[in-house]
């Protein structure tokens, strides 16, 4: 109880000293029910582009059996300051009878830098497995966020790799680590965050 108390509060104080957010992942692949809703702050450790920490808010709603809709909001104080962005997801194989779970999300995310506006547009294609281990699922995912970035300086192609799991803790609670590795203008990040479903 000390360790999730402790992370729930790390957290939450990322939202405030973040230096830049990359992560794109986190629970994009855990459906949630539709009509139902899930809440989930995450925080992030940044290797290249200025190293650092920041956070993200992220609200995920069930819209389909298949298809989900979130908003992301994060606050930082170095190279992206603020950020706000929204996304839909579409599991086209669900994680069902032996086969893995494929699917892809879209979505864009506004960036307020130093220099000015940044709007990067992107498309997620995604792997994923549900495993049983003891009472608890375990959900490792693979995943190839790529997509366009706009800004003052025209456009420019972004690319990152990520792998992650998703770490069912109860009915209503999970955890998520998640690593990316930067290709093209993107940071290299390890991100680990706390969802609550309803």
């Amino acid at each position: 109880m000390r360790k999730s108390l402790f992370f729930v509060i790390f957290c939450f104080l990322s939202l405030f000293i973040s230096e830049r957010s990359q992560a794109d992942v986190f629970n994009t692949t855990r459906f949630v029910l539709p009509g139902q809703f899930a809440i989930g702050l995450e925080s992030e450790i940044s290797f290249s582009d200025g190293a650092g920490l920041s956070g993200n808010l992220r609200y995920t709603h069930g819209l389909t059996d298949l298809s989900n809709a979130y908003l992301t909001l994060g606050s930082g104080n170095g190279t992206k300051r603020f950020r706000v962005g929204s996304g839909v997801v579409f599991d086209f194989f669900p994680d069902v009878d032996g086969q893995p779970g494929i699917g892809v999300s879209a979505h864009g995310t506004y960036y307020r830098l130093e220099s000015g506006g940044r709007l990067e547009l992107k498309v997620t294609p995604y792997l994923h497995k549900t495993f049983l281990v003891g009472d608890n699922e375990l959900d490792p995912f693979l995943a190839f966020p790529l997509g366009i970035g706009f800004g003052t300086g025209g456009y420019q192609t972004v690319i990152n790799v990520a792998v992650g799991t998703l770490f069912e803790h109860s009915q209503h609670f999970s955890f998520v680590l998640e690593l990316g590795v930067a290709i093209q203008n993107t940071s290299t990040y390890f991100s680990g965050g706390i969802i609550y479903y309803y």
